[in-house]
């Protein structure tokens, strides 16, 4: 398994979400939003200046450049 970071990570690839880096305002937030360890998603998009748009249980979410980067996501498959 490859492991990268989630600003690493390949668009139109499906991942799963390794670890998150533990701060507890980004990991809160992003449990309520359903985003635990464990969970499958999918880049739709990645571009360098711009938030990571991913894909995960039927819905599209924008992570920031810098919360991208503490998150490790590994498992690549298209």
């Amino acid at each position: 398994m490859n492991a990268v970071t989630l600003s690493d990570a390949t668009p139109g690839s499906r991942y799963c979400i390794l670890e998150i880096k533990k701060e507890s305002r980004l990991v809160n937030r992003l449990s309520s939003m359903g985003l635990l360890c464990g969970s499958m998603i999918e880049i739709c998009q990645n571009h360098k200046k711009q938030p990571v748009l991913l894909f995960a249980r039927d819905t599209l979410i924008a992570i920031g450049r810098e919360e991208s980067k503490k998150i490790m996501v590994g498992g690549a498959a298209q």
